[in-house]
């Protein structure tokens, strides 16, 4: 009874060795198969990792002109700014090395205004607005009439921002007006090249506002120019 006691004791004890060996694999053993069940090993249909693309193999974030190790444009066969390359932003007014602000304008062919300049006398428009038949009667003597220089495009039309402003008072009479570079818009605007002069009689008196019954007339020139006509010809 002795012995069988003991020889007991001895497979309980080889049976609980057995299991304690034996018990599960750490969880990063298993893995979940194409049919959702839980299986040993490494999952065979999981796919590999992503490969960078070609020349971007260790590519770091930050500074887009801080060097070959951040350049953003690796591997897209663009040198990197400062590599003796051709510039990607070459003819944009951008400073490759960090140097801000806004577009170069002497980059599209336009000087810059400068404040410090002389106004030039003879850069200047000069004319008479006059008023249509189709207009008579609607403009009030009194009200203002602003006048507006732009730059034409191709087509003639006026372009970008005022160059140059004025206000005049309608007389109900043939009505003289000069502009000049003292009613530029910018100080040290150069009032050159081929314009567009618009007139607008303004019913509210605000030159920011358009509204049904104001009455505009336009003239394309060169400047400077004199003896020019606009009329008060188009009713808003």
């Amino acid at each position: 009874m002795r012995w069988f006691l003991v020889g007991a004791a001895l497979v309980a004890a080889g049976c609980s060795s057995k299991k304690s060996s034996d018990g599960l694999p750490p969880a990063q053993e298993w893995s979940q198969n194409s049919q959702g069940a839980m299986v040993q090993g490494p999952n065979p249909n999981a796919l590999p990792p992503p490969a960078p693309p070609p020349g971007m193999g260790g590519a770091k974030v930050g500074n887009p002109h801080g060097g070959v190790q951040n350049d953003p444009h690796a591997g897209l066969g663009i040198p990197p700014a400062g590599s003796g390359g051709r510039d990607p932003h070459a003819n944009l007014g951008i400073d490759p090395h960090g140097g801000g602000g806004g577009t170069d304008v002497t980059q599209l062919g336009l000087p810059p205004p400068d404040p410090n300049r002389k106004i030039d006398p003879t850069r200047y428009v000069k004319g008479v607005i006059k008023i249509h038949m189709k207009a008579a009667g609607r403009a009030k003597v009194g009200m203002p009439i602003f006048i507006v220089v732009k730059r034409a495009d191709a087509s003639g039309q006026p372009t970008g921002t005022a160059l140059a402003v004025d206000k005049v008072t309608w007389n109900n009479a043939d009505l003289a007006f000069e502009l000049t570079e003292a009613q530029a818009m910018v100080a040290g605007t150069e009032l050159t090249g081929d314009v567009v002069v618009t007139a607008r009689y303004d019913q509210d008196s605000d030159a920011l506002t358009k509204e049904a019954g104001d009455i505009v007339g336009t003239a394309r020139v060169t400047l400077p120019a004199q003896n020019v006509q606009i009329w008060l010809d188009t009713i808003l």
